[in-house]
């Protein structure tokens, strides 16, 4: 690899952790909604991934920023499955990690 070719996969990788840490900030205060605000969590996400700021991400990381991926998106959070390990302090993973991670939508 280039070391150009090899820059812009570390970018497309910051900017994906980028993403994957959005979708971790909607299912982490989805729980501790109330039942006057359920749902804004996912809702919040939605306008971020619509906003100029969220596209401008999404497409620094290698998505494509349409309606779908939003869709995919929120419907990956809804279900509540971490995109990541937690860790604890000292480095030492505090839950297993899910065999898969990644989210495939088929809208």
């Amino acid at each position: 690899m280039t070391d150009n070719a090899d820059q812009a996969a570390r970018m497309r990788a910051m900017w994906s952790a980028v993403v994957l840490t959005s979708i971790n900030d909607a299912i982490r205060h989805a729980p501790r909604e109330s039942k006057k605000n359920k749902g804004r969590a996912l809702k919040t996400l939605t306008l971020w991934a619509n906003s100029r700021d969220g596209r401008k991400v999404l497409s620094l990381a290698g998505i494509n920023p349409d309606k779908r991926t939003t869709d995919c998106m929120v419907a990956f959070a809804a279900k509540g499955v971490p995109t990541t390990q937690r860790r604890a302090k000292g480095g030492q993973a505090m839950m297993p990690a899910p065999a898969n991670r990644g989210f495939i939508c088929m809208l």
